[in-house]
């Protein structure tokens, strides 16, 4: 999505990647064998509007359907990219980083093998100049959102939820901390601005539990009940180390209510489908809400 700024400056847009690094058994990143040492790039590609970013990451290193995807990491990029019109865009891109085992590659790299964390930090590709033509467009309206949320913990292992106001999604129900991100901000730092103004907590910001995504048509956007809605939802896990009595902080917004609980009474609460897809995955995996 993009959107008009000041006259005779750069438009501003938004864009997401999705990126594979291809790890070993001893966790660290396994580099294409064809490239110069620090020249080499992770598999990558656009996410396009209604697209599942890991089949994204998947298909960018022509991984087999069935190869587990792990999400590792989101990093925002800003840059300034080229139309082919010779305009110039101030982009704002969310990548999105997945894992997979480098032995259920069907063409192993072979190459060097640095920690996950460099290879993570590797150039990303597509570059931004790649990146600045928009997606043709879209019949009716579109609403296109990049989120975060957070699993939000104190040191008595109780959790943070905020109640969604009346007039919006889910109206009703109890939601995990958090939102959009905004343009130029990390979704890290949005995570821990969302966490201020729906409960009043300052929080530290974990590990990503997970990636996923969102999309249904007919959802309530603005100005017209028939949008077409697709949402990425980033999830971590957060951590208030001095919590104190919640209250929301933003006025008129989406959150009419906060509150901790403990995790035993989760199960009797209205949650929303966001939460409860967060819950579902933590519970997958065996983990649990400890920071």
């Amino acid at each position: 999505m993009s959107a008009p700024d000041a006259a005779g400056s750069p438009r501003r847009a938004r864009r997401a990647t999705a990126h594979l690094a291809l790890v070993g058994a001893d966790g660290r990143a396994v580099l294409d064998a064809g490239g110069a040492p620090g020249g080499e790039r992770l598999a990558g590609a656009r996410v396009r509007f209604g697209d599942d970013p890991a089949e994204v990451a998947r298909g960018a290193a022509g991984l087999p359907a069935g190869v587990p995807l792990a999400p590792c990491d989101v990093r925002t990029e800003l840059a300034e990219a080229r139309r082919a019109d010779g305009g110039t865009v101030e982009l704002h891109v969310d990548r999105i980083y997945y894992t997979a085992p480098v032995d259920r590659a069907p063409d192993a790299p072979g190459g060097r093998s640095v920690p996950l964390r460099a290879a993570v930090a590797l150039p990303p590709q597509p570059a931004a100049d790649a990146l600045a033509e928009e997606e043709a467009e879209r019949a009716g309206p579109v609403l296109r959102r990049f989120s975060c949320y957070g699993v939000v913990t104190d040191p008595a292992g109780r959790i943070l939820l905020s109640r969604i106001a009346p007039g919006f999604p889910g109206a009703g129900t109890w939601h995990l901390p958090g939102g959009g991100v905004d343009h130029g901000e990390s979704p890290r730092a949005a995570l821990r601005r969302e966490v201020v103004e729906e409960t009043d907590q300052r929080c530290g910001v974990g590990a990503l539990i997970e990636i996923s995504h969102y999309r249904r048509t007919r959802e309530l956007g603005p100005g017209d009940p028939e949008t077409d809605v697709y949402a990425v939802w980033v999830f971590f896990h957060a951590h208030v180390a001095e919590p104190r009595t919640p209250r929301v902080v933003e006025l008129d917004g989406s959150t009419e209510d906060c509150a901790w609980f403990d995790a035993g009474e989760l199960a009797r609460l209205p949650l929303s489908a966001t939460a409860r897809r967060a819950f579902g995955q933590l519970s997958r995996t065996g983990s649990d809400t400890r920071y």
